[in-house]
């Protein structure tokens, strides 16, 4: 999409790992014009908006730039109006979003492990029923449990909100074969819930399906080798 001097800029590698796509999705279910600047590593760190060397970075005109996950997402979730205006409620999806941080970060880890043998044994420690990403993933669980929120299980309240979306997101990478040693039915088979608001998204008719999906096929699936 070619930008406009109004127009807030999301900047990320051409993948979909939930850290942009949370706040990439929200902004075009809602219908917010941005800019989708996909780049590599020499260009995001040549873009100047890495206030704290990570990424993904927004750029928002006329102020400035976010440079956190965390605070991206709610950003956008206020713009977008996913994002609770009760205190507490809005506290839950900061939770969530922080709780796959921990997720994501145990499998980067075991990326670091060049010995496959080593890599795998680290994973499969990760994924047992007392491993620290099953208990990580088991705090998401009860975060939907208690909710109580029906017939899909949000985060927070009775809506979709931005923390929906990053669960989608990382449930479907957790799910989809790229990872080495954690099996595609890991969370269908262990997290119901998790499981459940995943399939709800993948049906919502205002996500960016057909495109999306032949999308992901090409840009996350052949990067299994380099997991």
């Amino acid at each position: 999409m070619a930008a406009t001097a109004s127009q807030l800029k999301l900047i990320y590698l051409d993948h979909h790992y939930w850290r942009a796509e949370c706040a990439r999705l929200a902004l075009f279910m809602a219908g917010v014009p941005f800019e989708d600047a996909r780049m590599g590593y020499e260009g995001m760190y040549a873009s100047g908006a890495l206030t704290f060397g990570t990424f993904p970075a927004l750029v928002v005109p006329g102020k400035g730039v976010l440079n956190q996950t965390q605070a991206i997402a709610r950003y956008v979730g206020h713009l977008t109006g996913m994002y609770p205006s009760d205190p507490f409620l809005a506290a839950k999806c900061d939770e969530a979003i922080d709780g796959l941080t921990d997720v994501s970060d145990l499998v980067t880890d075991t990326m670091q492990e060049r010995d496959p043998k080593r890599k795998m044994a680290w994973r499969a420690a990760l994924v047992a029923p007392d491993g620290r990403m099953t208990m990580l993933l088991n705090g998401l669980e009860t975060l939907l449990k208690q909710n109580g929120a029906r017939p899909v299980p949000y985060v927070a309240g009775s809506s979709l909100s931005v923390a929906d979306l990053a669960i989608w997101r990382a449930v479907g990478w957790i799910s989809s074969g790229v990872i080495d040693g954690i099996a595609p039915t890991y969370i269908q088979t262990t997290f119901p819930l998790l499981w459940a608001l995943h399939c709800a998204v993948d049906q919502d008719p205002k996500a960016w399906t057909p495109v999306f999906n032949s999308l992901l096929t090409v840009v996350i699936y052949i990067s299994k080798e380099k997991h």
